[in-house]
Parts: C-alpha cells; structure tokens; sequence
C-alpha cells in the first residue's frame, strides 16, 4: 500500500512535469506564422468576359476570326527531346486559314499529361477560329512524386516551340503559349529562355511556391471539409518543414524569380470555385511582376467555373464540359494581341468576370521553428513504431526465459534439499538463499559458505503493466493520429464535408493524449521507484557482507553466487533493460510527436502548484527519513519481497532478534558467521529498518 502511495505521488508529480515539458515543446515546434485572412479583394466592375479590341484603322471593334470559321486539321508528330527521348504530339490547324497566322504551344498541368487525352475541345477550337496549336504529351521518364525540375521540363517544351514556330503557315513572331496549373510555373521559366514570344496565357495559376499554395489550399480544403479549427492549425507545423532530404525540392520553386520575365502580352485566368489557387492574390502579384517589368497588357478574367475552367463540378474529375465563352475569349485574345492590340487598345475592361471572394492568403513566407525537415518527424514516427515493435518481441522471449530459468532454479533446489540435511525453513518472500554446504548450526569451519544473493531478473508486476500500456499506447496513439490525418485529407481532397465525425474523432485523439502522457508518467515512476529499491538493496546486502568477510577473511564464499551482476550487486537482466529502453523511447518519441502536432498547446490542465499541493507526498525535512526512504526503495529496486507491514511491537521484537543475532556472530569463538538462521536474523534486521522507514514516508 505504501509503494502505491509513493508511485501515486510520482505519477502525479512527473505528469505535472512532462504537461509543462511537452506544452513548451510543442511552442518551441510551432512555426511563428499562421494562415491569415485574405483582405485585398479585387473589385470587378462587370461579370462580362468577353474581350474585345479597338481597331485603330476604323476605331471600331476589331473584327477577328470566331470560333468554328475554319475546319481544322490534325496532325500526329514526334518531337525529340535531349537524351535520346522523344514524345508524342499532335498539332491542329486550320484548313484554308491565311498564312502567317498565330500560334499556340499548350503545357499540361499537373500529373501524366498524354497529347491525345489534354487539351483537344481548347486546341480545336482555337485551330477553328484560324489559331495553329500543338499538344505535345508530358515528359514523365524525369517527372515523379519526388522529383520534378521545372527549368528541364521548360527545356523540353522547347523543342516543341520550335516545331510549332516552324510549322507551315504559322507566323513566328505570333507565336505564344498556353499553361494551365503547374505548369505555368514552366511557362515562366520558358518566358526567360524566349522573351520573344508572342503571349503568355496562364491558367490557373499558383503564382506563389508549391509549399506556400499547398498551405492555402489545405487549409481551404480542410475547411470545406468541416475539420475542427485545431486540426486546420497543423497546416503550417507541416508546410513549414524542409522537403530537400525527401526530394521535394521543386516545393520551393522560385516562381517570384521567373515572373519577373512576364514581358510580353499577359492573359490570365481563374475559376473562382477554385479553392486550390490564390485567385486574387496570383491575379495581383502577376499584374505587379509584369508592371514591374514595364509591361501592362495585362488581361485578368474570373468564370464561374472551376480549375479547369469547366462547370458541373467544384472538383476537377474528367468528362466536364469547358465553362461556355471561355474559348471565344481566349480565341478573341489571341487574334487580338498577335494584331498588335496594346494596354490601351481595348474596348473591353481589362479585368472582368465573376467576382471572386479568396479567403485566405498564401503565405509568401514559411520559415520552420525547432523542427526544420520533414524527414525528423518521418524519422521519428518510424523509430517509435520499431522500439515498439522490438518491446513486443522481446517480451514474449523474456518470458520463455523467466520460466526456464525458474524451472532449472527449482531442480538445483531439489537436488541440494536431497543431498544436505533439511535447512531451517525460511520465509517464501525472501530473495536470498545458501550454499548447499551451509550447516545450519554454529559453523566450526571458518570458510563456510555464506548465503548466495541471487538476482530478481524480473521486473515488479506494476511496470509490467505500465510497460505493457506504453507500447500499446505509442503504436495505438500514433497509428489512430496517422489514419485521422489520412481520413481529413480524403474528405478534403473530395471536399466531402464530415465534420461531425472528424470532430468526434478529434476529441478522442485528445482524450488518448492525456492518457499516453499519464501513463508515460505512471512507467517512468515505476522505473524511479524500483531503481531507488534495488539501490537500497544493493546496500543492505553490501554492508551484510562486510561483516561477513570481516568474520570470514576472504573466503571462497564470493565465489559461490550464482546470478548476480558482475560487482557483486543484485540487478535485472540485460534483456529486461532492453525491453524497457525500448518502449521509454517509444513512448517519448510519442509524445514528442504529440506535441509537434500541437496537441499539449491546446490541453487545459490544472496548476502544478495544485497539484503539488494536494497529491504530492510530503517529503519532509528530516535527513534521517530521506536517508532511510531511499535505503527502502533501494532494497525494494534489489527484489528483496518484505513480509506484510507489522505493528510496532513487532518491528521491536524482529529488532530484538536482530540485536541478538549480531550480538551472536561479534562473539563467536570462530569468529564466523553461526550459519544460516543467523544470516536471516540479519536480513530480517534490515526488513525491519527499511519497514519502519516506509511507515514514516507514508
């Protein structure tokens, strides 16, 4: 009852320490930025897209070719790319056109792009209305998960600009490109290489780095899905961690870099259903970067569509149809431009379409705290589930070799109970036990054997159990957290909206937490307790041998122990330290994660100085205690079982017994040890005094 009391206490007292510990942890790993509200609205005068221009000539609306003026034509080629690789392309032109008629090269988005499968209603229809356009397929062999380099990918989508430059009938100089997505950071890129082209259309355009538009577009994703706020502040612990160990290096593209090489004539274009996309802040850092770059033909358009520019769905899935002017407006634009129509050539407003309405902004700045790299919590997450793992296993052969060990402990003990005359019998609890040749009278040789201290191997019932509830807790608390994070960005990235379960979820994550960090703090006050018992052991058997060899001399006796430590001392197994450290740095590694995800910022827990107060064990001033509880918890760590608390009387009449026992062996004519009760005597001697060291701790 008193070692319970005493582990209470310790629980309570380290609880209050790691809630601290682990709270300022947790502030330490949160980046010192937060996904902030998107203030600087653009203000559309009209929901008209349609673009039109002023012929100087007339100073009338410039008459262009419209779509479907023209049959078209396709063309499958092969475009050769460096390296010996080569692509397939399809080129679509328009039958009977003028010559010298524009161009347009198309960059496919993100993911696998086949010619064949991307772009055909858009490049058919500009070929339609007189435009000659070429869809080449995506290189891929360079193009992965892990690794993606833009300015190679420009590099490739060059050849097939030249194709196209060279293609009959099309005007060099009148030659543009088209880029949706991902790919409009490319188109940047190939801008610088070509400054000479004609126009750049960008659609859907992330503008900023892959890092900083994944950060709005979690966050919008993760709203539309109805996660709780707490869950919508991880974003920036994990967008703000390095990528360039895992290859994720194109996640921090410079698109501000290559922006700055918008020159040339500038469409851009959003769906404002697109939450994926900064669709006002993208609009105004490109029509900044072009202004700084001393071009203002810049042309900004909104549908009611969604990434792609198709309607039916907020999601991009295949088979929507395109949102309906959209191809006039991009056909009208490009006959437009490539007739010399400037910044002020336009009878159209030059910013128009469906107001937008961005919520958050994308952060230009993602600076980590404490943690810096993706690849620690990877780390981490990985070596708390293989110390787990290894706990698990090596439990199981602990056990197999706590039974054979006690099976051939108890055949030597009946081979020597058949060999010797019956021993005094002694106390069932006790962990100490003699040499077969120990008589159990007054010795009359001075050399006989003392009693033998034989190691407790095994660990006290109660860190077993918290042994067992941290290895479950580490793999349960970080597994169930993993597939919760699994569950939100599915219902995010299907922008399912399931609130009511992610919140219920999310409070028994939180729940889990407390209950990893209380029974951590339960196993490291099991460790505490029994460390400090097996010291005090260590001692008390120590000091009974010294009066052993004073009264022996040095005998043979030391060389009799049979499963002790190296120095003589009572210890566990080197495969019970094994199992522990296992599962103390799987449980911490936990808890660490546990707090880099935030959750000890948000857990409201009592003062310390409360519970302090209340629950912790009154500790004392007296030296002599403290001296004694520890030489208590020292034997209790050594294994040595105590016979039931007695009454004070009791505790008197085994310190009687123990008085005579010393008064025995001081005056022995042998000057040895009297044999094995006299040993007891002694040993019941320090029961006593660790005993009443318990009753005044409680």
């Amino acid at each position: 009852m008193k070692r319970i009391l005493v582990t209470c206490a310790a629980t309570t007292a380290l609880a209050l320490l790691l809630t601290m510990v682990l709270c300022a942890l947790g502030n330490a790993m949160a980046p010192k930025w937060q996904v902030e509200p998107f203030t600087d609205h653009i203000t559309l005068t009209t929901t008209n897209t349609a673009i039109q221009a002023v012929d100087p000539a007339t100073d009338a609306v410039l008459k262009t070719p419209q779509e479907g003026a023209y049959r078209t034509k396709e063309t499958h080629i092969t475009v050769a790319l460096d390296g010996g690789k080569t692509v397939n392309a399809i080129v679509r032109e328009p039958l009977d056109a003028p010559a010298d008629r524009p161009a347009c090269l198309f960059l496919h988005g993100s993911g696998t792009g086949k010619s064949s499968e991307a772009f055909g209603d858009v490049a058919n229809a500009m070929a339609s209305a007189g435009i000659t356009t070429l869809v080449p397929d995506k290189r891929l062999d360079n193009y992965t998960m892990l690794h993606r380099d833009y300015v190679s990918s420009a590099h490739d989508y060059a050849k097939s600009l030249e194709i196209l430059r060279k293609w009959p009938g099309v005007s060099r100089s009148e030659t543009g490109i088209y880029a949706e997505s991902e790919d409009t950071w490319i188109a940047t890129v190939l801008t610088q290489q070509h400054p000479d082209l004609a126009f750049a259309i960008l659609t859907s355009p992330p503008v900023v780095s892959g890092r900083q538009q994944m950060t709005l577009a979690a966050t919008n994703y993760l709203t539309a899905a109805g996660a709780p706020d707490a869950v919508k502040q991880l974003i920036p612990r994990i967008t703000s961690l390095g990528t360039q160990r895992m290859g994720l290096a194109y996640a921090d593209f410079d698109a501000a870099k290559y922006r700055r090489s918008l020159t040339m004539p500038l469409l851009i274009n959003y769906g404002v259903k697109d939450t994926a996309m900064p669709v006002e802040q993208g609009a105004r850092l490109l029509i900044k970067a072009a202004n700084q770059a001393d071009n203002t033909n810049v042309t900004l358009r909104y549908y009611d569509a969604n990434h792609q520019l198709r309607t039916g769905s907020n999601q991009t899935v295949p088979g929507l149809p395109l949102e309906p002017h959209y191809t006039h407006d991009l056909e009208d634009w490009i006959n437009a431009v490539t007739s010399g129509t400037g910044a002020n050539g336009w009878a159209t407003p030059m910013i128009a379409g469906t107001q937008p309405n961005q919520t958050v902004t994308a952060p230009l700045k993602t600076p980590p705290a404490l943690v810096k790299s993706m690849g620690v919590i990877v780390g981490a997450i990985a070596v708390c589930l293989l110390c787990a793992l290894l706990a698990m296993c090596g439990a199981p052969i602990l056990l197999i070799a706590g039974w054979v060990r006690e099976r051939r402990a108890s055949r030597r003990v009946s081979h020597d109970s058949a060999s010797t005359e019956p021993a005094e019998p002694t106390d069932s609890t006790s962990m100490f036990s003699t040499d077969a040749t120990t008589p159990t009278g007054p010795s009359t040789q001075p050399n006989a054997s003392r009693p033998i201290a034989i190691t407790d191997h095994r660990f006290p019932v109660g860190m077993r159990v918290a042994l067992a509830l941290n290895t479950l807790l580490a793999v349960g608390t970080t597994g169930v957290f993993l597939a919760y994070l699994v569950t939100v960005i599915i219902d995010a990235i299907s922008l399912t909206d399931n609130s009511a379960v992610l919140a219920k979820n999310w409070h028994a994550i939180v729940m889990l937490t407390w209950l990893s960090l209380v029974a951590f703090a339960w196993l490291l006050a099991e460790i505490i307790v029994d460390a400090c018992r097996r010291h005090a052991r260590n001692r008390a058997i120590a000091s009974i041998d010294d009066d052993a060899d004073m009264n022996n001399g040095h005998d043979a006796a030391a060389g009799s122990r049979c499963d002790i430590g190296k120095d003589g001392k009572a210890c566990i197994g080197s495969g019970h330290v094994i199992v522990a450290t296992c599962v103390v740095v799987s449980a911490a590694l936990s808890l660490a994660l546990l707090a880099f995800w935030g959750l000890f910022c948000r857990l409201a827990f009592p003062s310390a100085q409360t519970h302090r107060g209340d629950d912790g064990p009154d500790h004392g001033n007296d030296e002599q205690q403290r001296a004694e509880t520890a030489d208590h918890v020292e034997e209790q760590r050594r294994g040595i079982r105590h016979p039931p608390p007695c009454a004070d009387g009791q505790q008197a009449q085994h310190g009687h017994q123990a008085d005579q026992a010393e008064e025995h062996a001081q005056h022995d004519g042998s000057g040895a040890w009297s044999g094995r009760a006299d040993y007891q005597l002694a040993v019941r001697f320090a029961d006593a005094h660790l005993l009443g060291g318990v009753d005044r701790l409680g």
